[in-house]
């Protein structure tokens, strides 16, 4: 009796399990815990913990939600112990945690900003730029993010009406400062060496390791090198390393610059604390880090720095090139080194990159930005930032309970309206229990961690759908595609956020349509000179149905393949919506419909 029933087993089944993927969630660290999303420049705590990491107690006081957090974190001061998943880490505080937290999720659903609050970035590149490029944009700000400490950061690919490609960034607890310093900077990085030439009348000799080459003065400031006549500002190559003319000095001499390493040439970044450090000077504070270039660098500055005269530094004693090291980012200067002499014509593979900053916050901030840009490389493309929205929490609540409030009165109205028009609470009862239950499916089946219920769904369901099938039920085509399709959607993901919210309504909106074309079906028999019985009706009432299913899927392909601006998630959502509809809810109400009007 009950497999004669199977679709309204099946329905239950998908509600249930969707239930379980909505809300069954596990708490190792205690459900009133906060989750860390941001860690401000002074905290004691950055480069320790990471975004991302739940914290349970402070000084061994429980945090109960935000409002607990903010109790036990007032007035911290001297050592404090902190458990973050699990481990104990003690920070010596002085002002300022500078930690800012959220609270749990308490659903396996992947709100949106819209939703749960937090920081959207759409970056532009500066010029045209492919699929392929874009990709490794995102892949080189994925790798700063992560070495930054921005776990919790995503990354979205975008790609306009007119074929342009934008990167979405989301991301909960960030500033301006940080998107436009760090993931916006394109990070080209070189290092250039200053090469004075002495001219002895007009002619000179510069020297390249144990090459010389013949540079003579043909103008007032043109020069002739290796049958190369140059301006100031012209570029030239010798011995494979880019120089540039600069210009010609009062002392008689020439000055040239030559690229002695590029992004390329660095191997590593060191950050321990023997080769990286903030160290204070008169006036302000000194950032140090020690990077290892490629040997081919090396020989670079070897061969520039080679036969550069010397001279002695009257305060500290010490002998310096006249030869200067400038350090380069996105053709800005970051900073100018002095060269020792005993370092001129010698292989140098691990340079010193060092600056200044009149706050020690401000140089530790500096230094890593420069570590980080370094360690991840240059993006194929410079970036601009677009557009910058902050969303706050609170209008994430109240949206979410406005949602909540609209749909219990959406329903409501359904079954007046429906009730009204057939004087039926058994057509109008159904259809809005119905509605609701595909609401729960979808944002079942957009839910997290959520593997091994759909994977358990797509058993029982194939069990129940096959013994119905063995039983000699009524089974066809669309109930296998059911129970495979559905619980294999059930193993994706996806964030739902306003454009997701409005695919939901679509699919609600469309469903009700559909079961208002089955009740409409099943309580009119007569149709001219014949009478159908029931299951001809609904059989009439799905043909109407697949083809408007059909339709709204092939409108929403296009919007999910191409990624147009945030209508991707509309049309993911409105997707799943349908094949929920079609395959699942409208066969049970059908169903439902027939088994209450089976005397009419």
């Amino acid at each position: 009796m009950m497999l004669r029933h199977w679709r309204i087993w099946l329905l239950a089944l998908i509600v249930f399990s969707s239930v379980l993927a909505i809300g069954f969630k596990t708490y190792p660290y205690g459900r009133n815990s906060v989750e860390i999303v941001y860690f401000s420049d002074e905290s004691p705590a950055r480069g320790v913990l990471e975004q991302g990491m739940v914290i349970s107690s402070v000084n061994g006081r429980s945090v109960q939600g935000l409002g607990g957090w903010e109790e036990v974190t007032q007035g911290l001061e001297g050592e404090t112990t902190i458990v973050a998943d699990g481990k104990t880490y003690t920070f010596d505080v002085n002002e300022s945690l500078g930690i800012d937290v959220a609270e749990i999720q308490k659903s396996n659903i992947n709100f949106g900003l819209d939703l749960r609050g937090g920081t959207r970035i759409v970056l532009t590149p500066t010029e045209n730029a492919t699929k392929e490029t874009i990709d490794q944009v995102i892949s080189t700000l994925q790798t700063r993010a992560n070495l930054y400490g921005l776990r919790e950061m995503n990354f979205i690919p975008l790609r306009g009406s007119g074929g342009e490609y934008y990167v979405l960034i989301e991301v909960a607890g960030i500033n301006r400062d940080i998107v436009e310093d760090l993931l916006s900077t394109q990070g080209k990085f070189e290092a250039k060496i200053s090469k004075p030439v002495q001219l002895l009348g007009d002619s000179g000799v510069m020297q390249l390791g144990s090459e010389t080459f013949d540079v003579t003065l043909v103008g007032n400031d043109t020069i002739s090198i290796e049958g190369m006549t140059l301006e100031p500002g012209g570029e030239f190559t010798l011995k494979g390393i880019d120089f540039e003319y600069l210009n010609r000095t009062e002392g008689n001499s020439l000055m040239f610059m030559g690229k002695a390493y590029d992004g390329d040439d660095i191997e590593l970044v060191q950050t321990d604390p023997q080769s990286s450090g903030v160290v204070p000077i008169q006036g302000g504070y000194r950032f140090f880090f020690s990077v290892l270039v490629s040997s081919e660098g090396a020989q670079r500055f070897a061969d520039i720095t080679s036969g550069s005269p010397s001279y002695l530094d009257l305060a500290s004693g010490e002998r310096y090139l006249e030869s200067v090291l400038f350090l380069y980012l996105d053709d800005s200067l970051v900073s100018d080194l002095r060269i020792s002499a005993d370092l001129g014509g010698r292989l140098v593979q691990n340079p010193q990159v060092t600056g200044s900053r009149t706050e020690q916050e401000d140089a530790i901030e500096e230094k890593m930005r420069l570590q980080t840009i370094l360690r991840s490389g240059a993006l194929p493309t410079s970036l601009e930032v677009a557009s910058v929205d902050i969303i706050s929490p609170a209008l994430g609540e109240d949206f979410f309970q406005s949602t909540i409030y609209a749909a219990v009165l959406a329903v409501a109205l359904v079954i007046v309206i429906v009730f009204i028009r057939y004087r039926s609470l058994r057509v109008a009862v159904p259809m809005a229990l119905v509605g609701l239950s595909e609401v729960v499916i979808i944002l079942g089946i957009a839910a997290t961690n959520d593997a091994l219920i759909w994977g358990t769904v797509l058993v029982i369901s194939f069990l129940m759908v096959a013994t119905a099938w063995w039983k000699k039920h009524s089974i066809d085509l669309y109930a296998w595609a059911a129970v495979l399709i559905i619980p294999l959607i059930g193993l994706s993901s996806w964030t739902i956020d306003l454009p997701a919210i409005g695919g939901i309504i679509a699919a609600i909106g469309t469903g009700v349509d559909h079961q208002i074309i089955i009740a409409d079906e099943t309580r009119s028999g007569a149709k001219g000179k014949r009478t159908y019985n029931i299951k001809d009706r609904i059989g009439r009432a799905f043909f109407i149905i697949f083809g408007a299913a059909a339709t709204s899927i092939a409108a929403m392909v296009p919007l999910m393949t191409i990624g147009i601006g945030f209508l991707r998630g509309f049309a993911i959502t409105t997707i799943v919506g349908v094949l929920v509809g079609i395959l699942i809810t409208r066969p049970a109400y059908a169903r439902i419909i027939e088994i209450l009007n089976k005397d009419d």
